[in-house]
């Protein structure tokens, strides 16, 4: 091997490893606090029913805002101790999402055997759906303040926002 042939892959590796460690220290500081506005707008885009489609948008726009696209440093090593568990221990430690979701509305409407009538999805959205929404939104937005991003988890709860609001079931809902 070459002189210039090790030099230039030295100079990649460098160049990718500044490049990840850049989009971490971007996550750190401003890529944990700008998605809250925009999820503060999505979650106002989602009160008023229509703007659903839009919302979805500026969540998928929140969560590639935190980490611009990129995978942070450590994302191989955390997946490979995640896949490399016994099957035992997966299932005692659902993740986060599965876990609060039994004691959320979207675990009341999949316990339930019949939807909610439009009376009591009313109800529940005019004095408890719009509000609680906005606190799942923080919830949303809460997880970009640990150390590590977590953007599937984030996904998973924004999806579940229309039926924290409105206790929609959540296999009706769209598609994502």
């Amino acid at each position: 091997m070459s002189e210039s042939e090790t030099t230039e892959g030295g100079r990649r590796r460098v160049a990718r490893s500044a490049r990840s460690w850049g989009g971490y220290a971007w996550f750190m500081s401003f890529g944990t606090i700008l998605p809250l506005p925009v999820f503060l707008c999505g979650y106002l885009a989602q009160l008023t029913f229509i703007g659903e489609p839009l919302a979805q948008r500026a969540y998928r726009f929140g969560i590639f805002l935190s980490t611009l696209g990129q995978r942070p440093p450590g994302a191989d090593k955390l997946e490979l101790r995640l896949e490399g568990g016994d099957e035992e221990a997966e299932e005692k430690k659902k993740p986060f999402a599965e876990r609060i979701r039994a004691y959320a509305p979207p675990g009341w409407v999949e316990r339930r055997d019949r939807p909610f009538s439009r009376r009591a999805r009313a109800f529940w959205f005019i004095f408890a759906g719009w509000w609680l929404g906005a606190l799942w939104t923080g919830l949303a937005w809460s997880v970009l303040l640990l150390p590590y991003p977590f953007p599937d988890l984030i996904q998973k709860l924004l999806a579940d926002l229309p039926s924290v609001m409105t206790l929609a079931s959540p296999t009706a809902l769209p598609a994502r």
